[in-house]
């Protein structure tokens, strides 16, 4: 009887062990847990990549328990980028454009109890692209919202991105944002009939604006990138045979950013950017857009490295319509009416420093909201917030 209890008892035990396994997992890492770092942030330029604090190396620590036992490396196409770009965060920059960013982490003491044995490597990036209007206006790779009032004043509101790592006791993955101070960043805008942003359309790494006036010139308004503009020029005249342009990034897949104009019949025609302020050869990509009464770039909303359009009919129904990154387009679909209740739509980035874009939009109460495809690519959800209230005050969203 006392084997048979013992028996039952080293069985019970071992029941209860693997069980404890099933619920907790194996308790700390071995040697042969190697997880593969996960890059966090977006390939453009002017956004900010660190890795995605996703629990991996938790419990790989040093010795005083201030952080995790390991260090980064970043490369670009495969080769370690210069010691003063080395850091928790890589600031991706115009040198960068066209490259794939990767990290490599390295275990402090290879083999300890939840350090990795060896060294890991994360997947590459897409191919780095020019800077979106995803990036914002201050050099910090954040949403930042800019608006026009009816009166032709440019509003800006910055926004402060800070990722808490090593600043609270255990794991902290959580993001912190606020807004700054909003600051008016221009006046007299209202000489222009169409104004909208490009992304950075000039190649020096800091997002633009073009205005169009009412005899039909275009006007470059390069971007600082601390909120501010330098001299503007003349890159285009004749574009009032459009009555909507816009800019939805990247749209060709060459790294660059591109315009898309709709002229009274309908037809859509990409002016794919040069990367230095100037046009390549113009394409026609459209036919039949005359039943939207608003087009908006949406950016990359899914993550997938092309970019997303919306479109608004006259009834207020919302298409997707996704580029193929070549230039052409990829799937289209109907993702929801009543969108005609809202006084605005823009896509202006990732609220939450995601890969993933929202679309911004401001109800009948002035009520700044979110809506986001996250990963998929045939609805939205929402709507997320309000994010900000009071923004009925205004003309349009740039």
């Amino acid at each position: 009887m006392g084997i048979l209890r013992a028996r039952a008892l080293k069985l019970a035990t071992a029941t209860a062990v693997a069980l404890a396994a099933t619920l907790f997992g194996t308790g700390p890492a071995v040697a042969d847990y190697q997880p593969t770092p996960v890059i966090d942030g977006v390939p453009y330029v002017g956004s900010e990549l660190r890795r995605q604090y996703d629990y991996s190396y938790w419990g790989c620590r040093n010795p005083d328990g201030s952080g995790d036992a390991i260090t980064l490396e970043w490369l670009r196409d495969g080769e370690p980028l210069p010691e003063e770009r080395q850091g928790e965060t890589l600031q991706v920059l115009p040198e960068d454009q066209g490259s794939r960013i990767s990290l490599r982490v390295h275990p402090l003491t290879p083999g300890d109890q939840g350090c990795p044995s060896g060294t890991q490597l994360s997947t590459e990036t897409h191919p780095v692209k020019a800077s979106s209007r995803a990036m914002g206006w201050t050099g910090r790779g954040n949403f930042e919202p800019l608006a026009r009032t009816h009166d032709g004043r440019l509003i800006l509101y910055p926004r402060t991105y800070t990722y808490y790592k090593g600043m609270c006791e255990g794991p902290c993955p959580v993001n912190f944002s606020s807004w700054d101070q909003p600051r008016q960043v221009g006046a007299g805008w209202n000489v222009f009939n169409i104004v909208f942003s490009p992304g950075d359309f000039d190649g020096d790494g800091f997002n633009d604006l073009l205005g169009r006036d009412a005899s039909g010139k275009l006007f470059l308004y390069p971007g600082d990138g601390e909120g501010g503009w330098l001299d503007r020029r003349q890159v285009g005249q004749g574009w009032n045979i459009f009555d909507s342009i816009v800019g939805p990034g990247d749209f060709n897949g060459d790294g660059t950013n591109d315009v898309l104009a709709r002229d009274g019949a309908g037809g859509l025609v990409l002016y794919p950017g040069d990367g230095e302020g100037g046009w390549l050869q113009l394409e026609q990509v459209g036919w039949g857009w005359q039943v939207m009464n608003k087009i908006i770039p949406g950016g990359d909303m899914n993550g997938d490295g092309t970019v997303e359009v919306f479109g608004r009919d006259h009834g207020g129904g919302l298409q997707l319509f996704s580029a193929d990154g070549e230039g052409g387009w990829g799937g289209q679909a109907y993702v929801g009416s009543g969108w005609n209740a809202f006084q605005d739509v823009a896509g202006m980035g990732s609220y939450a420093h995601q890969k993933y874009n929202n679309l911004a939009a401001v109800n009948q109460n002035g009520d700044l909201v979110l809506y986001s495809t996250g990963a998929a690519t045939t609805g939205l959800y929402g709507p997320y917030g309000p994010v900000g209230n009071g923004w009925n005050v205004f003309r349009e969203l740039l």
